[in-house]
């Protein structure tokens, strides 16, 4: 099923955030097999999902995560995937049906504005890469603990620490050459208004911050995925995530100079492999 209507059928009115994603749908896919695909997968199997149960997979992107437990559930199972990412959810939806997967239902829609009057609860709630996005990020996942059922269980792929620490300074600072702006700050430099990911980036961090929204039980391990550094790669990785904002209304001869001088500074750094670690971290929803 593929519904592309918000709450109460109306069409959405996608944020401004969702033309970046939608602009990444092209070649969000060529970093599926090494990346959100077995994050997709693990954080399927950490879950714990059991046929029949209904699951909940938001910032679903092109489907890496919601296949993944649509094939767990099985037939008498199913999964709504939400996004506000239109054309990453066509996309889904293409791949759902060329694997012939028929539970899975599509809905491009604000996550933060679910509501369990709409969609009801579920059993389980996954969302890779996604948290860190969404405004005020506490309340919103704690409204969508709230769409579990009592004793439902989560599960989250965020970010490690350390992940895309080199690769990511790198493609900014080549940014900030061609366009002559400044180089913005890292995740580590010092700022008045640190991003949300800084507070959900290590094991310690997001078990106590699931808790602190509401999680019990909360734990988190570390999912190795280091890629070996190619061309390919490395400006698929650029062009197919949210880095892909740092290009956007620049003319096509200097987004060509951008990925050239770029490309060129990972291999005079002598990148052999990109850091793409992930954590990934679960928890329940109290039984009362």
């Amino acid at each position: 099923m593929n519904d592309t209507t918000g709450r109460g059928g109306g069409p959405v009115d996608p944020p401004p955030l969702a033309h970046i994603f939608n602009s990444t749908h092209a070649d969000f896919d060529a970093v599926t097999p090494l990346v959100w695909g077995p994050t997709g997968e693990a954080m399927a199997a950490r879950a714990g999902i059991l046929p029949g149960q209904r699951v909940l997979d938001v910032c679903s992107g092109t489907g890496a995560s919601a296949l993944a437990a649509a094939r767990l559930v099985g037939p008498a199972g199913s999964v709504t995937a939400v996004d506000f990412a239109g054309d990453l959810l066509a996309r889904a939806h293409a791949k759902a049906s060329a694997a012939e997967l028929h539970n899975v239902e599509f809905r491009v829609a604000d996550v933060t504005d679910l509501r369990a009057d709409d969609i009801g609860h579920f059993d389980v709630l996954t969302c890779g890469y996604g948290v860190f996005f969404l405004p005020e990020m506490d309340a919103a996942v704690r409204n969508l603990i709230d769409l579990l059922l009592p004793g439902g269980r989560l599960s989250l792929a965020v970010w490690h620490d350390d992940a895309l620490y080199d690769f990511a300074g790198a493609y900014f600072a080549r940014v900030a050459r061609v366009t002559g702006e400044p180089t913005p700050p890292g995740p580590r430099d010092p700022v008045d208004d640190p991003h949300p990911i800084t507070r959900i980036d290590t094991v310690e961090k997001i078990t106590a911050w699931l808790e602190s929204v509401g999680a019990v039980d909360t734990r988190a391990t570390v999912l190795r995925l280091r890629i070996p550094r190619t061309d390919t790669f490395g400006w698929s990785m650029v062009l197919g995530s949210g880095l892909r904002g740092a290009l956007d209304g620049l003319s096509p001869e200097a987004i060509a100079e951008v990925r050239r001088g770029f490309l060129q500074d990972l291999a005079d750094a002598d990148m052999t492999e990109v850091n793409c670690d992930t954590l990934i971290a679960t928890g329940r929803r109290p039984e009362r």
